[in-house]
């Protein structure tokens, strides 16, 4: 009888508590967890180093009630109002792109207005009469053209040089040279006036194009274009009046001062030309050597106008190597 008292005692005690605390057994297991919108990575970071260092901010988080959802509620402002100062940077950014956008691109720089240059044309109407072979009319514009002092002043006189000799007119060649100022072109209207004269190809406009071939020699020893190309002249006009030991001299010139120049391996060939031809000092093994340096040079190379001997050398071989 005494157990079954005790039995019945203990059920309608354990009735009685749960009774007077449902909220004992009423626990939820809903998670009131901050707005989505609210999330930053330093926020989210934040908010875990709390919960664990704080375990009663975790508890009151996970209890349900009203008074928790409140809690989470009033946070949600001071969330928004820290992310506010980003915000207005970003649109700060924004502006500042929009503003960049819409300037005006800087004005381009003016284009300096062409000068055209005075003498110009009369040189181009003197070059177009010249290639129609009408001297006088290319002669006239080319004077219309250095009267001007234009840059192209200085071509002209080039050209009427060259043109005036041709004419036999050295005098007024040789004042054209004198006028050009330009260092370069002075070299070259000297040799157009000695090249006119020898073109003429009669004795006395020979000897007048040897003493200007001979002044730009002398006076301009070491151009690189122009003093082989004088020195070669000379030999050739030369050789045609059968004064070889002088145009050998002019070719060994060339040899010893100007191995890059366009003449070096054309002088070999015609010092074999004058080893081979009649004089006094008319050697046959050294006019051999000669030719074959010659096309041991251009063995290979792309010939040059005007300075290719190749068939000629290659006969010269043929009928020496037999002879000798």
């Amino acid at each position: 009888m005494f157990r079954k008292f005790l039995f019945l005692t203990c059920l309608v005690f354990c009735f009685s508590f749960l009774n007077i605390s449902p909220g004992f057994y009423a626990q939820t297991t809903e998670l009131f967890l901050p707005f989505p919108e609210t999330w930053t990575n330093e926020g989210g970071n934040e908010t875990t180093e709390k919960n664990t260092k704080n375990p009663e901010n975790t508890t009151s988080m996970v209890n349900s009630g009203p008074g928790t959802h409140s809690k989470s509620q009033n946070t949600l402002p001071n969330q928004n109002s820290q992310l506010e100062p980003g915000s207005s940077k970003v649109a700060t950014q924004e502006s500042q792109t929009a503003v960049t956008a819409n300037a005006k691109p800087a004005e381009k720089k003016k284009k300096k207005k062409e000068v055209i240059d005075p003498s110009g044309a009369s040189f181009q109407k003197g070059k177009a009469y010249l290639a129609r072979g009408q001297k006088k009319s290319a002669e006239s514009e080319f004077a219309e053209s250095y009267g001007k002092e234009g840059d192209a002043a200085k071509l002209s006189r080039v050209e009427n040089t060259n043109l005036y000799g041709l004419d036999g007119k050295d005098k007024d060649s040789a004042g054209l040279v004198e006028k050009q100022e330009d260092a370069d072109l002075k070299i070259k209207t000297q040799f157009e006036l000695a090249r006119s004269l020898d073109r003429i190809g009669n004795p006395e406009s020979e000897e007048k194009a040897y003493k200007e071939y001979l002044k730009l020699i002398t006076e301009f020893p070491k151009h690189p274009e122009l003093t082989p190309r004088s020195h070669y002249a000379v030999a050739i006009l030369l050789i045609r009046k059968k004064e070889f030991r002088p145009a050998a001299h002019q070719l060994t010139s060339i040899i010893k001062n100007f191995k890059e120049s366009a003449e070096y391996l054309p002088a070999h060939y015609y010092l074999g030309k004058i080893y081979e031809s009649s004089w006094d000092e008319r050697d046959l093994e050294r006019s051999l050597k000669y030719y074959q340096l010659y096309m041991n040079g251009v063995e290979g190379k792309t010939p040059i106008p005007g300075y290719d001997f190749r068939k000629e050398t290659r006969e010269r071989l043929r009928v020496l190597g037999s002879s000798i």
